[in-house]
């Protein structure tokens, strides 16, 4: 397990013979060959159980990060999710969505949640493909008290959102197409007449959500920059067309704006904090990326469908492993850049291996790495485009805002 973590770890596209080199750490001398001929299922159950295991683990630093914003909740919680395509020999393992997208008879749908705080990550759980959102398997984890809860729209369901007010938690999330609107006095509103002419305008209403059982909320407006609409209406169109569907004139219209919901008091959120919450949310999302991008998560040189999983599992277990150092060693830090952190773990992660074969003392190995990721590991401070810690500091969005009434 520790030469297919670390060697993967160092080399996400290691070879049989760099993964033969790795075992060596551990005073281990083994083949190629027999590297090869451990690629079987029983290795790939014993993978995903360590997985399983390690994500069960609570981890999350000692002192929340000091941010203003978010001493205000007890835990501001992000959930996201990713899908990883596996080749279709593995469909009665891992279901993926068929239908009219081609080569996905087989995926694997990774769910997280992060608490921005003190960093502590749910997941990665994993489900097949198929599975919505709504249906996630972390749904089944308790409301943290007095937490904020910020989904994207795969995640909006009114009946969630009322059990979390009721455990004590709010939500904040982008309002779903076509959901009913009320007064507070119960009349139906017309969106499209109470939207924001300007850019950077903010309006602000308190509104009835959901046709049936009504749910009070706060329903937030902005009209966005034209390149911003611009962006979001190709990156619609982009996914649509990459899953064989359409977007409607509506939606394509409707992405001049951010339209907002929350159930979170003003006295505890204002909006344009809620908007810099959001944006927050959106450098999350490159939690994916970069597992994707760097630690090449999705990707492999082999035919073989069990090195495919053996190798997917491995290197889950190495981001899961680096995430854990991030939060206890550089999570304090508002600035801390994700990328340059990592670099360190891909640099000296060797170390961990060599203390857990009792080639040197693990205490030694932590120091190294807890050193390293104080040092040099921050964002770039921007005046033109302030980074995202710099904006939560600041509580303010990249643009002029104004009120309209």
């Amino acid at each position: 397990m520790q030469t297919l973590v670390f060697g993967f770890w160092q080399h996400p596209h290691a070879s049989l013979e760099q993964l033969a080199s790795t075992a060596q750490v551990r005073a281990v001398c083994v083949s190629d060959t027999a590297i090869h001929d451990r690629f079987t299922e029983q290795t790939a159950q014993l993978l995903r159980a360590v997985l399983e295991e390690m994500s069960a683990v609570v981890v999350q630093a000692a002192q929340p990060v000091p941010l203003k914003l978010l001493r205000r909740f007890g835990a501001v919680v992000y959930e996201e999710s990713s899908t990883i395509v596996l080749p279709d020999t593995l469909a009665t393992l891992w279901q993926g969505c068929g239908g009219s997208q081609q080569h996905t008879q087989s995926a694997v749908k990774l769910h997280t949640r992060w608490e921005l705080k003190r960093g502590r990550l749910w997941g990665p759980k994993l489900t097949h493909g198929r599975t919505s959102d709504r249906c996630s398997p972390l749904n089944q984890e308790p409301t943290v008290a007095d937490s904020l809860f910020i989904g994207d729209l795969g995640y909006f369901s009114l009946p969630r959102i009322r059990e979390r007010k009721a455990a004590g938690g709010s939500t904040l999330t982008r309002l779903q197409a076509q959901t009913a609107l009320f007064t507070a006095q119960g009349e139906a509103l017309v969106l499209p007449l109470i939207l924001p002419k300007q850019v950077g305008q903010l309006k602000e209403l308190e509104v009835q959500v959901g046709s049936r059982a009504r749910h009070p909320m706060r329903l937030l407006l902005l009209r966005v920059p034209k390149e911003v609409g611009d962006k979001r209406r190709k990156d619609l169109l982009e996914d649509a067309r990459r899953r064989g569907q359409t977007v409607s004139q509506e939606t394509l219209w409707l992405a001049d704006w951010t339209i907002l919901v929350t159930d979170a008091p003003a006295t505890r959120l204002r909006l344009e904090e809620a908007l810099v919450l959001l944006r927050e949310r959106w450098q999350r999302e490159l939690l994916f990326k970069w597992w994707k991008q760097h630690a090449q998560v999705d990707e492999w040189h082999t035919a073989n469908p069990w090195r495919m999983l053996c190798e997917l599992y491995a290197k889950l277990i190495g981001v899961l492993l680096q995430h854990w150092l991030i939060v206890l060693f550089a999570w304090h830090d508002p600035q801390r850049s994700l990328v340059k952190l990592a670099q360190v773990y891909r640099a000296v992660g060797g170390s961990i291996m060599e203390a857990l074969g009792g080639f040197r003392s693990l205490r030694s190995a932590m120091r190294l790495i807890q050193r390293r990721m104080r040092s040099g590991c921050q964002m770039n401070t921007r005046r033109a485009h302030p980074n995202s810690a710099q904006l939560l500091e600041a509580q303010a969005v990249e643009w002029a805002l104004t009120w309209c009434e």
